[in-house]
């Protein structure tokens, strides 16, 4: 919960003149879709964070357990839509939404969120009355894989796994016995037919 309140204090800080000047040293390290994911690096302890945001805006921040969007005019309350499905109930802002001045999705939210390609929302707020937010979740899936995985930079991301060979069965393979050697046991006496099964040879 503490790593969790650092998270959203920083973010609540983007929405402020004073924004973005950590996220925008930070290294860009994966993009799918509408989404980044940043890579930054602690100077002190070399600890590595990873942050991914919607069309390089720094009010809208994926995490490794929640989803995040910034908010001015104080949060009472959250309409949440998924895709094209009906809007779900309005729920009332928690008190760390209020804290921070950001719609937090986590749990069911963030899974459902995480499953969509379109994520709607209408917050109610104490000073700027209804303010509505809409996210292209395209890409947002694999951003969070990458998240999840420590957001390695490109060259030293896990190489992919090669697709195992396809051994044909030996009664789909032509010949087991190279020219040479099949010279060799018919010099031998063996005859053409016999060579034939014994090779494995489909030809007559």
């Amino acid at each position: 919960m503490e790593l969790k309140k650092c998270f959203v204090v920083a973010l609540a800080a983007t929405t402020l003149s004073t924004a973005h000047a950590d996220l925008k040293s930070a290294k860009q390290v994966f993009s799918s879709g509408s989404w980044t994911v940043l890579q930054e690096i602690d100077k002190m302890t070399d600890k590595v964070s990873c942050t991914g945001i919607h069309k390089q805006d720094f009010t809208k921040q994926l995490g490794s357990d929640g989803l995040y969007i910034a908010i001015r005019g104080g949060i009472s309350s959250v309409t949440l839509r998924f895709d094209d499905a009906p809007p779900r109930g309005m729920r009332l802002a928690t008190k760390m939404e209020k804290d921070v001045r950001t719609v937090i999705l986590e749990g069911e939210e963030f899974r459902s969120a995480l499953a969509s390609t379109r994520l709607r929302g209408q917050v109610l707020t104490l000073v700027s009355g209804i303010q509505d937010f809409e996210l292209d979740m395209t890409g947002a899936a694999a951003a969070y894989d990458n998240i999840l995985a420590g957001c390695p930079t490109p060259e030293n991301a896990p190489a992919p796994t090669p697709a195992p060979a396809v051994v044909a069965p030996v009664a789909e393979r032509s010949i087991l016995c190279s020219p040479e050697l099949q010279a060799r046991m018919q010099a031998a006496g063996i005859t053409k037919a016999q060579i034939t099964k014994a090779c494995g040879s489909t030809k007559p």
